[in-house]
């Protein structure tokens, strides 16, 4: 991966900077020499690291950090995406709760910021509805549906994409971008493990429809299925009953 001290706008870098850093004890900070090191995508920080560390020593011990979190970048970058859609999400279900909460006039203008987070088919399919309700409400439906699916949808990828923890772990140091200047920001481990286990999750649930699927569908034998997937033959009998 390549480093460097300036900010590009593609691609995905390290951006490194040595020198005396600052870190927060309670109310107050504490300085250091040490070593900054921001994972980028673009402009976007998907990441930092912040090593205290002798500026003679800060290029070798941050080689060994970089290496290690390099297998975690297309991991990462689903996981941007899906916060940014969560971010989606959520304003999609305020604007709703809004349109139920307030009056015509206010639902109207909530139904226009709908519109601005919505794509021209969306906007077409719940016009099209029929319902006689605000705008607003059929399209943040259909919207909500959208983006749960997208959301799915990267937490398997991030899933996919993800090394062994066992044998690729991430560094302790790793945080999260903060959302406010100057505080840390969250354990990047702690970060990644509970999205994976919510992408785990995901697709365990879909566990029971996929065997479905490949037996009655597919035409796959049950006996392959079970070699494939290890799940009991009498899981696959009670999914589908002869």
């Amino acid at each position: 991966m390549d480093i460097t001290t300036t900010t590009r706008d593609e691609g995905v870098y390290i951006l490194r900077t040595i020198g005396t850093l600052q870190w927060p004890e309670g109310d107050q900070t504490w300085r250091a020499p040490g070593v900054r090191l921001d994972l980028m995508d673009g402009p976007d920080l998907l990441a930092r690291c912040k090593l205290e560390v002798a500026a003679r020593d800060a290029e070798t011990r941050s080689e060994a950090v970089i290496t290690g979190i390099e297998p975690w970048v297309k991991t990462l970058r689903c996981l941007d995406v899906v916060r940014d859609l969560r971010q989606q999400l959520e304003a999609v279900t305020s604007l709703m709760a809004g349109i139920h909460e307030e009056g015509p006039l206010l639902a109207a203008e909530r139904a226009d910021e709908m519109v601005s987070l919505s794509g021209p088919d969306e906007v077409e399919a719940a016009r099209a509805s029929g319902e006689h309700e605000p705008l607003g409400l059929p399209l943040g439906a259909l919207v909500s549906a959208r983006l749960r699916t997208q959301i799915s949808r990267g937490l398997r990828l991030s899933l996919a994409y993800a090394p062994s923890p066992a044998e690729t772990p991430i560094h302790p140091a790793w945080e999260r971008p903060s959302l406010w200047a100057g505080k840390p920001g969250e354990s990047l481990v702690q970060d990644v493990a509970r999205e994976l286990l919510a992408a785990w999750s995901d697709v365990r649930d879909a566990r029971d429809p996929l065997i479905t699927w490949a037996v009655r569908d597919a035409g796959v034998e049950r006996t392959t299925v079970q070699q494939i997937t290890s799940v009991a033959r009498t899981t696959i009998n009670r999914l589908l009953p002869s």
